[in-house]
C-alpha cells in the first residue's frame, strides 16, 4: 500500500526527502544582490558631486596656504633688511639692482638672483659684494623661477614671458628718513593699477598674488588680475 509520502517522492523523481528549495512557491524570485543600472547611475552622481565638492575645498584650502606662506615670507624679507640695516647702519644700495624702483626719494628694486645671492652671504660677481660686504647670510630664499632665477613666491605667474617679476619680491626703504614710504601704483605688474599706497615704516617689502575670483549677478566667473600684497598689511584673504 502507497502512502502519500510515497506519492510525492513519486512525483519529484524520487529525490529523497524534501528540502525547502523544493517547496518554493511556483513563480518566486530569488533574493538578488547585485545593482541595476539606475541604481548604479544614482551612485555615480553622488559620487560625482561629492568629488567636486571636495575638490573646491581643496582648492580654496591651496590657496589659504600659498597665502599664508607668501605673508611669513614677506616678514622674513623685511626683517632680513632691518637687520641689514642694524648691522651696517644703512640700507641696500640700488645702484646694482638690475630693476630700480624710485619713489621720490625713497629708493628700492626688485629683488633678483644676484641680489638674492648677495644677501646669503656669497657672490657669483665682485660687483655685488658691495651689498654685502662682511658676506653675512641676512636670509634663506626657499624658491625661484625658473625663467629669472630670482626669489617668487608660491603662487604660478599666468604670464609666458621669462623676464616677468610679477612673482618676485620687491622693496623700497625709507632713504630719506621721514618714515613714510609710496608704494607706486604704476608698478607694471598692477594689473593697471594707478592707487598708490602710502604707508608709514621703514622698510615696504610686496608682491603680486591673484586675487579672490568673484562671481557677478548672474553667477559667471569674473576675470580678476593680481592684487598687491605687502609686509605692512595684517594677513586677510584676497
Amino acid at each position: 500500500m502507497r502512502t502519500t509520502h510515497d506519492t510525492r517522492r513519486a512525483t519529484l523523481g524520487g529525490q529523497g526527502p524534501l528540502s525547502p528549495s523544493s517547496l518554493r512557491p511556483l513563480g518566486g524570485r530569488k533574493n538578488r544582490s547585485a545593482f541595476t543600472l539606475i541604481e548604479m547611475i544614482i551612485v555615480i552622481s553622488i559620487i560625482s558631486v561629492l568629488l567636486g565638492l571636495l575638490y573646491g575645498a581643496l582648492e580654496r584650502a591651496k590657496k589659504f596656504s600659498r597665502r599664508t606662506i607668501t605673508f611669513s615670507e614677506l616678514k622674513s624679507v623685511e626683517s632680513a633688511f632691518k637687520q641689514y640695516y642694524a648691522h651696517y647702519h644703512v640700507w641696500p644700495s640700488n645702484s646694482v639692482a638690475t630693476a630700480k624702483i624710485n619713489s621720490g626719494e625713497d629708493l628700492g628694486f626688485v629683488i633678483d638672483k644676484d641680489i638674492a645671492k648677495a644677501l646669503q652671504g656669497y657672490f657669483e660677481t665682485e660687483t655685488y659684494r658691495a651689498l654685502n660686504p662682511e658676506a653675512i647670510p641676512f636670509i634663506e630664499f626657499s624658491r625661484y623661477s625658473p625663467g629669472t632665477g630670482a626669489p617668487v613666491n608660491p603662487f604660478k605667474s599666468e604670464k609666458s614671458t621669462t623676464t616677468d617679476t610679477s612673482r618676485s619680491y620687491k622693496v623700497l626703504f625709507d632713504t630719506n628718513g621721514d618714515r613714510q614710504i609710496l608704494i607706486p601704483g604704476n608698478d607694471p605688474d598692477a594689473a593697471g593699477s594707478t592707487d598708490a599706497t602710502n604707508i608709514i615704516a621703514s622698510v615696504a617689502v610686496w608682491t603680486f598674488i591673484p586675487a579672490t575670483r568673484k562671481t557677478d549677478t548672474s553667477g559667471q566667473p569674473q576675470q580678476v588680475g593680481d592684487v598687491l600684497f605687502g609686509s605692512w598689511e595684517s594677513f586677510s584673504v584676497k
